[in-house]
């Protein structure tokens, strides 16, 4: 079985750029996925360029923070901050503005680090009123994104189960021991927790525990025993 293991949030908080960083030098993390809009997204670039073998894809924003662009009518408050939800996008959003926004957050990336695939925050690019949106981002840059099942040479399945009470190291023994699919795209969020991610999440003890996880000798014995190849985006579309 070939397995990616991403880290959704980069850039969200410096606990979470530091944590990912050591998940992946100490432990079994691959890949993950970089926020253009946030507090610390130049942090998390240069971490990235500081650790190649990373692949680094973009976790498009919609539902967190302001915009890159000052343009939009329909996607922001009166405050100029997101206004939608993963349970409020409705038939008003104007596909031409998301496009727009998420192409410049792309863009803002591009710029420092050759990027492998997209996804968003809150998942929302899979939502079926706005996913036509980033089919036409992939098609533009001439990468993958992630959904439920992926067209690529060899066929992704996205496993979204690492999460809260899914958590634990049996989930990954579980995963290796299935026959789910040749190639799995794992969802982890791991970070140190500060004062910052409370203020702004939700989720926040659980991502250390995530941490403890992926750097754990006990996960990169499992890996080991059942010969599990950790890759990359870029694998896969190579």
């Amino acid at each position: 079985m070939k397995v990616i293991i991403n880290a959704d949030d980069f850039g969200l908080t410096s606990g979470g750029n530091r944590a990912i960083i050591e998940c992946h030098k100490n432990g079994v993390l691959t890949s993950t996925t970089l926020m253009a809009t946030t507090k610390y997204t130049q942090e998390a670039i240069q971490l990235a360029k500081e650790n190649p073998s990373l692949g680094v894809g973009v976790h498009m924003v919609l539902t967190t923070g302001r915009p890159i662009l000052d343009s939009h009518k329909t996607l922001v408050d009166e405050t100029g901050k997101f206004k939608y939800t993963i349970n409020t996008i409705d038939d008003a959003i104007d596909h031409e503005e998301l496009f727009a926004e998420w192409d410049a957050q792309i863009e803002s990336i591009k710029q420092h680090l050759d990027i492998t695939h997209l996804d968003s925050h809150h998942h929302v690019h899979m939502h079926p009123k706005i996913n036509d949106v980033v089919v036409r981002l992939a098609k533009k840059h001439n990468v993958p994104y992630r959904s439920e099942r992926l067209n690529l040479p060899t066929e992704v399945l996205v496993d979204g189960a690492f999460y809260k009470e899914g958590v634990s190291l049996d989930y990954f023994k579980e995963l290796f021991e299935s026959d789910k699919a040749a190639c799995v795209d794992v969802m982890t969020h791991p970070a140190y927790v500060d004062d910052y991610l409370e203020s702004i999440s939700s989720y926040t003890s659980w991502r250390q525990v995530e941490l403890e996880i992926l750097t754990s000798q006990d996960l990169k014995d499992l890996v080991n025993k059942h010969n599990i190849e950790l890759i990359t985006y870029r694998d896969v579309t190579a």
